[in-house]
């Protein structure tokens, strides 16, 4: 089991498709300003490869990517989609000359979908991976032909705390519906939403980590900007139900617990 992790998605200058079907453009992909899963980039068909290139404005520091929603034109994703992350920076141009290649994989994070059967995505750079770039190519293959969708795409710099959280970790369900009776005893029912949540107590973050990191990353993102958490980077079959897009709720900042270490408290909704 790895430590945890969260990261605030990059804002990004530009995003392009190497191909796109009517009507799912590719800009419906940014996490900013809020995260809608119902809005895809979906490619047309007939090709077994597709690919994305994003454009961060400038040189910046990233070593985590995440896709959500991943489908094969509303159906289920393809067990032997494949992909791999190319990155240049500012100096190399978009492409167009000298990048960082990176090996190709399966695409979809775990063999479990989650509920709502989309599948998700999870890059970690490896070991000679540029630390910064501003140009980020996702490259699709094996697609077999098929149209694929994606519904949300964050790139960032994840905070991975030294120690992990403490037992106590606890996930849950936000029901958004509705349900209660009339005075004659009818059920009154308004379905909604069901957002599944997470609250993790980490308590004993090193008081450098909190200083240079965790702090500022809590200020950035308040309770009105996106965050991807992650309970468990590893590899596992049940790895998409161990990773989300959403926001921080409640009080948010870190506690002076004990000489040297800071406890702080996650709780997170995700809109995935």
């Amino acid at each position: 089991m790895a430590n945890a992790l969260l990261f605030r998605p990059l804002d990004w200058a530009t995003i392009t498709a190497s191909n796109t079907a009517s009507g799912f453009a590719a800009s419906n992909l940014a996490p900013h300003p809020v995260p809608r899963m119902g809005r895809i980039w979906r490619s047309s068909t007939g090709s077994a490869t597709r690919s994305l290139t994003i454009d961060l404005g400038s040189d910046q520091p990233l070593d985590t990517i995440a896709l959500f929603g991943i489908a094969s034109a509303g159906g289920a994703p393809g067990a032997g989609w494949t992909w791999s992350i190319d990155l240049a920076t500012a100096a190399q141009g978009a492409f167009s000359g000298a990048f960082w290649a990176g090996s190709s994989a399966t695409l979809l994070a775990g063999t479990v979908r989650p509920v709502s059967g989309k599948g998700k995505a999870l890059w970690l750079a490896p070991d000679g991976a540029p630390a910064a770039a501003r140009y980020v190519r996702i490259n699709f293959a094996n697609l077999a032909s098929a149209a694929i969708d994606v519904a949300l795409a964050a790139i960032g710099q994840r905070f991975q705390p030294e120690r992990n959280y403490a037992y106590g970790a606890a996930f849950g369900v936000r029901d958004l519906g509705t349900l209660d009776y009339s005075p004659r005893g009818v059920v009154l029912r308004r379905p909604g939403a069901k957002l599944r949540g997470m609250g993790l107590t980490f308590r004993s973050v090193h008081r450098d980590e909190v200083e240079t990191t965790l702090q500022r990353l809590l200020e950035r993102l308040g309770n009105t900007d996106p965050v991807v958490l992650i309970s468990d980077p590893d590899a596992h079959p049940q790895r998409e139900n161990r990773m989300g897009i959403g926001h921080l709720t409640g009080n948010l900042g870190t506690v002076h617990r004990v000489p040297g270490f800071f406890q702080s408290e996650i709780n997170f909704v995700a809109v995935d």
